[in-house]
């Protein structure tokens, strides 16, 4: 491949630790001068769902080819892969542990490959902190033009988590989850409207949400078209439905958490 313009880089490592500078330093140091972008390193510690839901958010406005780097791995030191998946217009570098599934279900992978050339690695390998000695210099070698292919064989039995599906309840009611909470308190769900309109086989105009016993009826198409104090629902930047509430943390209002079940009613 030719060089990368860029690489991306998101974790669970926090801004407090020095994990990231070292993982940056290992990139830099197999393919010096490689912009890194931090998408996040505020992602949950180990929460899998949320760095699957934010690289899937994010990595399509990256130029093509861009290598981006996914270091939540809470099975590190264990017999799990690492892995390279390409779908021809990005890279993606990865623990074997359905982190990537998010991406995957949007756009399939091409290849994927189960990183087993030891002579791109830092050595020792430390068994705790494979983002610095395994991924990070993975990522700068690839990164560099290396040919995925070289870093091991192909496979096919890679890990994908199920991802929450939406169920229609009834001929005007359907049943999401939670996906996301960012940090304005607004709740992500997986809902969306072309999903939704795919399930019930007809245009339609949401009505109310529905989280535990609590009711949102107001849909707004941008912020600052609500009220203050106002709950109401809004097509978000990726495409989901959220709730929000003006100026005010919505989920700590609605007492939300991810995973939660929300149902919409349609008209």
């Amino acid at each position: 491949m030719p060089p990368s313009p860029v690489i991306t880089f998101t974790s669970d490592f926090g801004s407090r630790e020095p994990y990231v500078g070292a993982v940056k330093g290992a990139i830099l140091s197999a393919c010096p001068g490689v912009p890194i972008i931090d998408i996040t390193h505020d992602i949950g510690p180990h929460d899998l769902l949320e760095a699957s839901y934010v690289v899937a958010s994010t990595y399509a406005y990256f130029p093509t080819r861009t290598v981006h780097l996914v270091v939540v791995d809470p099975t590190v030191g264990s017999g799990r892969r690492a892995i390279i998946a390409s779908n021809e217009t990005h890279f993606f570098v990865a623990p074997d542990n359905g982190v990537l599934s998010l991406v995957f279900a949007k756009e399939p992978p091409t290849i994927v490959v189960s990183i087993e050339a030891d002579h791109y690695f830092r050595k020792p390998v430390s068994p705790t902190f494979h983002g610095r000695d395994v991924f990070g210099p993975v990522v700068g070698w690839l990164a560099k033009g290396t040919d995925i292919e070289h870093f091991g064989p192909v496979i096919q039995d890679y890990a994908r988590f199920a991802l929450p599906a939406l169920k229609l309840l009834a001929s005007n009611r359907v049943e999401g989850v939670i996906l996301h909470i960012d940090r304005f308190g607004n709740v992500i769900t997986n809902i969306s409207p072309q999903d939704v309109r795919k399930l019930a086989g007809r245009d339609f105009r949401p009505a109310v949400f529905r989280l535990g016993e609590k009711e949102i009826k107001a849909h707004r198409a941008f912020y600052s078209e609500s009220s203050v104090d106002e709950l109401f629902s809004i097509i978000g930047g990726n495409g989901y439905y959220e709730l929000a509430a003006r100026g005010k943390p919505a989920a700590r209002i609605l007492e939300a958490r991810r995973g939660a079940k929300i149902e919409l009613e349609i008209q």
